[in-house]
């Protein structure tokens, strides 16, 4: 009995000299520091990559069992495998100051960019992660070094949740203006989303929301494939390009627990109008030095949009021009709509003929109802050298010496607006006198031709020549009285009827002296 237990325990320990011990090796491991992700998400998903080998049955020590367990120049990869993501990052170098190994104990991270598909199923997916590594093992007290290439699966869950999507954008607001945004996101998740609510912040001074900072509208329930539109009010900076600008918006809202989620930020471009714009075109005018004149032309909505309470606008920096009316009403105008403006223009007896420039513009209400103000739009117009208002022939215009006659002269309205109410006064110098001196016409256009008489004679001891006579006209025109410059007119003094012999006094006084001197010398003679 003895013996044979003698001859176990030898082929026990004979046995037990044939194992090797197991040499130390680096153990990996693989893990995601954050596995959850959103259909639709681009994001970074951090691989922190572990060493734990076993050490406890090797018979290394000190130096060897340091470098057989340290993995070195670690490598790692990560694939899309049969996980709804791609991949955008390429092969990783595990790196901790500056040296690539990964010694026993530690844990070093690496990102990849992936992308989850929209359209990804929620659930829990498995992405392989392949390293790669050096490490030593020693034989005999020599050193070889041999590369490894192990693949480890980590594990990816796709979220089963609401997920929110801008599938439009709008706004009203042009370059320099204000307006309403309006932002329609559809929840695009697998989950409803309760007590929602939808913050709009601004990118950039450019186009803001607000007052600049970030504004929040509630929208409440919130079912899976629904739209729901929120509206910020908007301002574009005037220096602004008619280009796309960002926005921001977040989704806060209450889970199936009741617990607030935040969304991702999602970006939203939206491109305002161009600026309210309006041309001016067909300017013709009627100005004359001393005149009330009219300024004629077309205004066209240029757009982008319409505008409402419309109205075109007249200014002038000079004295001596002077718009009669300022203002000229045209209401709602659509864009790429033309309207035509009338502005009667008076122009004083001082101003220069030449150009002159008049600025013209259009104050109108916006889609927000806020009164705006277009930039000017110049008109260059020309001031006619000043003209008589009238002019005065002479019909008849002779009169004989020592007598009074009925003389006519011819007036013409020389303006290019109607008069009325035109009182003609003549004046006259000795040796011409008037006894009759005003005459009325009631009306008369432009171009028209009319006759004024008066009544004037001359004194006997008028020579027989050119007399000038004076006259001037009071009238109405534009709602205005004027009175006119004076006009002289040439009236013809002749001699009286018969003037071809003696003068009929001389005659008779001669006749009379000779009578007297016959009687006288017939007394005598008695």
């Amino acid at each position: 009995m003895k013996r044979a237990l003698l001859v176990c325990l030898l082929v026990g320990v004979v046995a037990a000299s044939g194992i090797a011990a197991a040499a130390p090796a680096p153990n990996l491991t693989a893990a995601l520091a954050d596995d959850t992700v959103s259909p639709g998400q681009e994001t970074d998903l951090t691989v922190v990559v572990s060493n734990a080998p076993d050490v406890s049955a090797s018979g290394y020590t000190g130096t060897e069992l340091s470098q057989a367990t340290t993995a070195r120049n670690v490598r790692v990869t990560m694939e899309d495998g049969s996980a709804p993501i791609d991949v955008k990052t390429g092969t990783q170098v595990l790196r901790a100051n500056g040296q690539s190994q990964l010694t026993e104990g530690a844990a070093l991270p690496t990102s990849f960019r992936v992308a989850v598909d929209r359209s990804a199923e929620p659930g829990t997916y498995t992405v392989p992660v392949e390293v790669t590594y050096i490490y030593s093992v020693y034989d005999g007290g020599v050193r070889d070094d041999k590369k490894v290439t192990q693949s480890l699966d980590v594990t990816l869950e796709v979220k089963d949740e609401p997920r929110f999507e801008v599938v439009d954008t709008s706004t009203n607001a042009s370059v320099g203006d204000t307006g309403t945004t309006r932002l329609t996101l559809q929840n695009v998740g697998s989950q409803p989303a309760d007590d929602a609510r939808v913050t709009v912040s601004p990118q950039g001074s450019q186009f803001v929301v607000g007052d600049g900072s970030p504004v929040t509208a509630y929208v409440g329930s919130w079912a899976v494939g629904q739209n729901r539109t929120v509206s910020v009010s908007s301002s574009v900076a005037a220096d602004a390009d008619a280009q796309n600008y960002t926005l921001d918006a977040q989704v806060t809202y209450a889970n199936e627990n009741g617990n607030t989620e935040r969304s991702d930020s999602l970006l939203a471009a939206v491109k305002p109008l161009p600026e309210q714009t309006f041309e001016l075109g067909d300017v013709s005018s009627t100005l004359r030095a001393g005149e009330e004149g009219t300024l004629n032309a077309t205004v066209t909505n240029t757009g982008p949009t319409a505008v409402s309470n419309a109205v075109v606008t007249l200014s002038s920096t000079s004295a001596n021009v002077v718009p009669g009316r300022n203002e000229y009403a045209v209401g709602s105008v659509a864009a790429g709509e033309s309207v035509s403006v009338s502005f009667p223009v008076d122009v004083t007896d001082s101003a220069e003929a030449g150009p002159r420039q008049l600025d013209l513009g259009v104050r109108y209400r916006n889609d927000a109802g806020d009164t705006r103000q277009s930039d000017d739009l110049p008109a260059t117009v020309d001031i006619a050298p000043e003209r008589d208002r009238f002019v005065v022939e002479p019909v008849d215009g002779t009169l004989a010496a020592g007598s009074g006659e009925t003389v006519t002269f011819r007036l013409t309205n020389n303006g290019d607006t109607a008069v009325t109410n035109v009182d003609a006064k003549v004046y006259a110098d000795a040796p011409i006198s008037a006894s009759d001196d005003q005459a009325f016409v009631s009306h008369l256009e432009a171009g028209e031709t009319t006759n004024v008489t008066f009544s004037l004679s001359a004194s006997g001891s008028a020579l027989e020549k050119t007399y000038p006579v004076s006259m001037d006209f009071q009238y109405d025109t534009g709602g205005e009285t004027k009175l006119s410059n004076y006009y002289q007119v040439p009236l013809s003094v002749t001699a009286p009827e018969g003037g071809s012999g003696p003068p009929i006094a001389l005659i008779g006084g001669v006749v009379l002296i000779v009578v007297v001197a016959g009687g006288y010398l017939y007394y005598r003679r008695q």
